[in-house]
């Protein structure tokens, strides 16, 4: 798999969780899927409980969410639920920063840790952490934006 190749999956996956297309998932997200989010302890196991988590997320609802895509560092859209921001890796393993914001107006970043099979997302472990203001004692040492 390329980093090209990923990267056409994972938007594609996006593009699917931003259409709320969720049988669509399944052009991008291999049956016997894992997805982990470690934080919480919870793993999803296969293609229908992967895609019932994200069917089901309370207040989800078309042009309630939003994610501001960075590609490169330079290209930037508004989309509606999930974008992915850079991609690296190689081979069927790599590592995709998501940027997200939610229904109750947070706004998070996602890393995902992906590995492919065949051609899809086989598996995935998120972790998240919400945006957050720089403390103040910081400001003599940092560039500005």
């Amino acid at each position: 798999m390329t980093h090209v190749d990923a990267r056409s999956v994972l938007g594609g996956f996006a593009d699917c969780l931003n259409r709320q297309d969720w049988e669509g998932l399944s052009r991008f997200v291999h049956p016997e899927v894992v997805w982990e989010y470690p934080q919480s302890g919870e793993r999803f196991r296969g293609l229908a409980n992967v895609r019932a988590q994200f069917q089901n997320y309370p207040s989800l609802e078309p042009g309630n969410t939003f994610l501001e895509e960075i590609v490169d560092g330079t290209q930037y859209a508004l989309t509606q639920m999930y974008t992915i921001v850079p991609l690296e890796g190689s081979g069927d393993r790599g590592v995709a920063i998501n940027r997200a914001g939610y229904p109750d107006g947070s706004r998070w970043y996602a890393i995902n840790v992906f590995e492919m099979r065949d051609g899809l997302i086989a598996r995935s472990r998120t972790y998240f952490a919400p945006d957050f203001e720089a403390p103040g004692w910081r400001a003599p040492y940092r560039e500005a934006p």
